[in-house]
């Protein structure tokens, strides 16, 4: 078939319309093995509904690939879809930024790809992007050539995998979050379906052995389980994530990064929309001297600008130094670039905000307690006495912390700002990408003579602060940042810029 000519998605996607079905059937599984066959009405009910909400899901499911086309033009991708309600989404090949390649575990049974074309722009409160959910992986392959014409195959990596990363995986603390995730998200099943838990044989076997224990195994004894299983997690998503890590170049102007195990993805990303790069140090990362690096460009988005966003990582959680290494490389830079990189200090008035703010919050918790102790009971009074003596030095370190981690500069061809307490986050941006310059003042900042300036670049977040700088300092490393702009603004009103 032609290029100009319209294609359907595979047949195998028919199969995926299944999928829906398994939480019904595996939500009364459950649910039968919990109880030991018995239903209720109350559940009976639950369950039918949830199976007929999948059932109706799997049709529209069925009518959306029956009803869904694409073709790949000289000059735009197209796709139609719907029956009733039919969409019609184009991009042009020329505005295409990104050409990302995923697939879930049931995609990579089938032999399918999932193929997402964006051009990086927004439209109607929407991303621009043709998605193609279920074309065959040779291709999806072939379209990831043929529009990502940078593309010239095999060369030596950036980096690759490596096992040595995994010390870094539970570190990233999330593994704890999902076992709570989990965890409850059983006790609410199991409530929806009306089952009491004492009904359910290992769970009351397992309160039984907890309160046979002494008071502080019963409290330690479980942290420690949900600790270990935090970590067993964080594992498991670490390799899920990053297995088979790839980071190469794709000709002259661009990198390609593959990765995944059951979730495989593949992105490609042109060196011409790259804005910068942003290291981030959590602080059970930082304590090991590791890092996140993640890109910043256009076509990834506000909601990938975080440091936990997989689709704008470059690297997984390693070690600071192949950070600035890999970080340098995809820069185009030459290696060890970043080693010399150093930061002025903020001014002592950014010092002295953070440990207003620091104290504001102490009070702000302590209060409530100090009044219901006096107004209730002086038990409260006592817990506010000793919750201060924890709040108070943690709240200053925090505060002493965040003033430390403040710096911004101009290295080599970048605007270079670093700010934040628990996750640190150094960001560079490229000087000649900006586009324009925010300066904020709240009172107190004017009072003490300081101000936030925002770096626009169109990319991640849109801005990128360089907080409470001195606003003499901060108009000047605003100015040698990017000059041109400047003496523009100086031609128009000279006195905007201090120029007589």
């Amino acid at each position: 078939m032609t290029s100009a000519g319209w294609r359907r998605l595979d047949r195998r996607m028919v199969l995926v319309s299944g999928a829906w079905l398994f939480p019904p059937l595996g939500s009364t599984l459950l649910t039968l093995l919990l109880t030991g066959g018995r239903l209720d009405l109350a559940a009976i009910i639950t369950l039918g509904s949830i199976a007929l909400t999948f059932v109706i899901v799997a049709g529209a499911f069925a009518v959306r690939f029956l009803t869904t086309r694409f073709r790949i033009g000289d000059d735009r991708v197209e796709l139609h879809s719907g029956a009733v309600f039919r969409q019609q989404r184009s991009v042009r090949r020329d505005r295409i930024r990104s050409v990302d390649v995923t697939a879930s575990p049931l995609h990579r049974v089938l032999g399918l790809r999932v193929v997402r074309i964006s051009s990086g722009e927004h439209a109607g409160g929407e991303r621009r992007q043709v998605v193609l959910d279920g074309i065959s992986l040779a291709e999806a392959e072939d379209l990831r050539r043929r529009l990502t014409p940078g593309d010239a195959g095999s060369t030596e990596p950036i980096a690759t995998a490596r096992w040595g990363r995994l010390r870094y995986a539970p570190l990233t603390v999330w593994g704890v979050a999902g076992v709570g995730i989990v965890v409850g998200g059983f006790f609410r099943l199991i409530d929806s379906l009306s089952i009491n838990p004492a009904d359910i044989g290992f769970l009351r076997a397992i309160w039984d052995g907890l309160t046979a224990l002494p008071l502080w195994s019963a409290i330690v004894v479980p942290v420690l389980i949900v600790l270990a299983l935090g970590v067993l997690t964080s594992l498991t998503t670490f390799v899920e994530t990053w297995w088979d890590y790839r980071l190469e170049p794709a000709g002259e102007d661009a990198v390609r990064l593959r990765r995944g195990l059951f979730s495989t993805r593949v992105v490609w990303l042109e060196r011409q929309r790259l804005r910068g790069v942003q290291i981030a140090e959590p602080v059970p990362l930082r304590w090991a001297r590791g890092a996140r690096l993640n890109a910043i460009a256009v076509g990834l988005g506000a909601s990938d600008d975080r440091s936990t966003s997989t689709k704008s990582a470059l690297l997984p959680p390693a070690s600071m130094m192949e950070a600035r290494q890999v970080a340098a490389a995809v820069l185009g830079e030459a290696p060890g670039f970043l080693d010399g990189l150093t930061l002025a200090p903020a001014p002592r008035a950014a010092l002295r905000r953070r440990l207003t703010w620091a104290l504001a919050a102490v009070v702000l918790v302590e209060t409530p307690l100090v009044i219901l102790g006096v107004t209730v009971t002086t038990v409260l009074l006592q817990i506010a006495w000793l919750l201060g003596i924890v709040l108070l030095p943690v709240a200053l370190a925090a505060a002493v912390d965040a003033y430390r981690s403040l710096g911004s500069g101009l290295y080599g061809g970048y605007l270079v700002t670093r700010y934040g307490t628990y996750s640190r986050r150094t960001v560079l941006l490229d000087r000649s990408r900006i586009l324009a310059w925010s300066i904020n003042q709240s009172v107190a900042q004017r009072r003490a003579g300081i101000a936030t300036f925002v770096a626009m670049v169109g990319a991640g977040r849109g801005g990128y602060k360089i907080r409470d700088v001195a606003l003499a300092e901060g108009l000047a490393l605003a100015r040698a940042a990017t000059p041109e702009m400047f003496a523009e603004l100086a031609e128009i009103a000279p006195e905007s810029v201090g120029v007589r």
